[in-house]
């Protein structure tokens, strides 16, 4: 089952790339910038949930690691915008903050399961856009991405440890 569907922000990570030329760079940027921004304040939200009612020591490490690392990267995003014009918003969309709010009353192992399930998925996808992102972004692009995409292997690699921990 699937916890991120197709229309959620985090699949326009995966598809930033499909215009010529550097129009499409320019507009992959863009994109690039909104949705990686999307996924930080989402995976803030959801990591905060988890580390302030997880009672399991390596579901709440884990989410004070991410929700710490979301907490420097934002102003980063932001910073990254504005350098390239653009305008952020910190509303999720209707989905994600369906994930959100499907989190917030689950307690013990039922949230330390959701957490780590959304939080492995959330960051494959990321990964893989960040990845994109040095390969063929403008050049800010490029440096950010490449300058944060080893930190997001490594939280990948935690939540996906702590998502087999968990699992039934």
């Amino acid at each position: 089952m699937a916890v991120i569907g197709r229309r959620a922000v985090l699949a326009v990570l995966v598809s930033w790339a499909a215009q010529p030329g550097r129009a499409r760079a320019d507009e992959a940027g863009r994109r690039f910038i909104e949705a990686a921004y999307a996924s930080a304040v989402f995976q803030a939200r959801i990591s905060e949930i988890a580390a302030a009612k997880d009672p399991r020591p390596n579901i709440k490490a884990l989410a004070e690691r991410v929700r710490d690392f979301r907490a420097a990267q934002l102003p980063e995003l932001a910073r990254l915008a504005k350098i390239s014009g653009i305008e952020l918003h910190d509303t999720l969309d209707l989905e994600l903050r369906s994930i959100v709010e499907n989190i917030e009353p689950l307690d013990y192992l039922a949230l330390s399961r959701r957490y780590a399930e959304v939080e492995t998925q959330a960051l494959e996808k990321e990964i893989a856009a960040y990845e994109d992102a040095v390969r063929s972004g403008p050049q800010p692009v490029r440096d950010y991405a490449s300058a944060t995409a080893e930190k997001l292997r490594e939280l990948g690699k935690t939540a996906k440890e702590e998502l087999a921990a968990v699992g039934p």
